[in-house]
């Protein structure tokens, strides 16, 4: 669940390999009552991250697409969500948006570029939004040539990147550390409240509305794609939309825009087991929570984890990358000025702890919300798929429906560097497909 040291490599000229249907699209009761022009605004809610080490082949294979013959209707339900907590600590928190994120829009002179739908790319452990920047760059050149364009917004998890790092915003936006602790019996929203998957969700609830609400095509994103943590982060949030969009209809509760595509890129949605760690991410914070929180320089950080037992074994990547992590603690004394992590520790380790609990994520997949999709990628080279549930994914998304089961071939965990290009082609078509059925119900 890890980010990657790199953002991934240039793409090649677009080429749709994924299967692409026509998909009748059926509107729920809101949307019926919805002016043309808020629904020009829904948009598609992307997530991702990565600790990726190897650079993208030069002749990607193409990506297999696992689906039944039955197009899918996709209903277009969308209503605002509870408010944040007014209660910031100063105007300027209160003005800023819930988490940090940056925007990728379709290339300058784009025609349709102002209704363009909007889609969230979430990353992963330890890294930020900006680790997705050039794939985003690409996804939006590929839509927008297509006559379908999309524009990205890069969002920071809570402890993470801007989220955690911009001073004057930090406590308006990252829940107080530690957390109650989560004995996993109950599978309540009670049960959720503080685990930090589940806070990690909700606060996706609260940027999408701001986003909603600030940027050009005046509405809500429609899907969402999650690369490891984020793809938990992603399915739990489209857990909480469809429970609070239902309660809605039935005045019981305010309700969050549900997004119409789910993507959980490399994202094992069962759990692990208290000693698995596959990409080694607990060894890496176990030795991280015993260095300092302050270095005097990078070097400093490089001295520090040569000396931590266990440390001796990462590899030289994987140190710089960590490197890359570090930030000025105070910005305002400039290049002297002692650096810290961009990330906050004990969160990510809360994090991380959540990840690996089952919180039915599996579930979802293989019962999406009515009228909504579900796309599961899988890193044909990741070491931790079994095959029994690679073969009851398979077999789900083949008996037609909603679910989607991808392969991508070339590429371990860190799938938008590994292979990017093939990763692009299979996203791409259908975002293009989901905007033509939007532009078909704003005609």
């Amino acid at each position: 669940p890890t980010s990657s040291p790199r953002s991934s490599s240039p793409m090649a000229t677009p080429a749709a390999t994924c299967g692409q249907r026509g998909a009748r699209a059926t509107a729920g009761a809101l949307l019926r009552t919805l002016a043309p022009d808020f629904l020009r605004s829904i948009g598609t809610l992307h997530l991702n991250g990565n600790l990726g080490m190897s650079s993208a082949p030069a002749h990607a294979t193409p990506a297999r697409s696992f689906h039944g013959s039955k197009s899918s209707p996709l209903s277009c339900t969308v209503a605002s969500i509870a408010p944040s907590d007014p209660s910031t600590p100063t105007a300027a928190a209160a003005a800023a948006p819930p988490l940090a994120y940056e925007l990728v829009e379709p290339p300058a002179g784009t025609p349709g570029a102002a209704e363009a739908p909007t889609a969230i790319i979430l990353h992963g452990l330890m890294g930020s939004g900006r680790n997705w920047r050039t794939f985003a760059k690409s996804l939006a050149t590929v839509t927008a040539a297509a006559g379908h364009p999309w524009r990205f917004a890069l969002v920071d998890h809570i402890w993470h990147g801007k989220t955690n790092g911009e001073l004057q915003h930090r406590a308006a936006r990252n829940p107080s550390l530690p957390l109650r602790s989560y004995t996993g019996e109950e599978d309540t929203d009670d049960a959720h409240a503080n685990e930090a998957v589940q806070l990690a969700a909700v606060a996706v609830a609260k940027v999408v509305q701001h986003i909603g609400h600030h940027h050009s095509s005046g509405g809500y994103p429609a899907a969402i794609l999650g690369h490891s943590l984020g793809g938990k982060i992603a399915l739990r949030y489209l857990k909480i939309a469809a429970a609070t969009a239902g309660a809605a209809e039935t005045g019981t509760r305010e309700s969050a825009a549900v997004p119409l595509q789910t993507w959980s890129l490399d994202s094992v949605p069962t759990p692990l087991g208290p000693n698995d760690d596959p990409h080694d991410v607990d060894r890496v914070l176990h030795v991280i929570r015993a260095l300092p929180r302050t270095f005097a320089s990078r070097d400093a950080l490089k001295t520090a984890l040569a000396a931590e037992q266990g440390a001796n074994q990462f590899s030289k990547d994987l140190v710089d990358w960590l490197g890359s992590n570090l930030v000025p603690k105070d910005p305002a004394l400039g290049p002297t000025s002692p650096l810290t992590w961009v990330f906050d520790v004990d969160g990510a380790s809360a994090l991380y702890a959540s990840y690996k609990r089952d919180d039915h994520s599996l579930d979802l997949m293989l019962n999406p919300p009515i009228g909504r999709e579900v796309h599961v990628v899988r890193a044909a080279k990741s070491t931790r798929w079994p095959e029994d549930l690679v073969e009851q994914l398979r077999t789900r998304a083949e008996e037609g429906g909603t679910l989607r089961y991808h392969v991508l071939p070339d590429a371990g965990h860190w799938l938008h560097v590994d292979n990017p290009g093939g990763l692009r082609d299979i996203i791409a078509p259908e975002l293009i497909r989901l905007s033509g059925l939007l532009q078909e119900r704003r005609q």
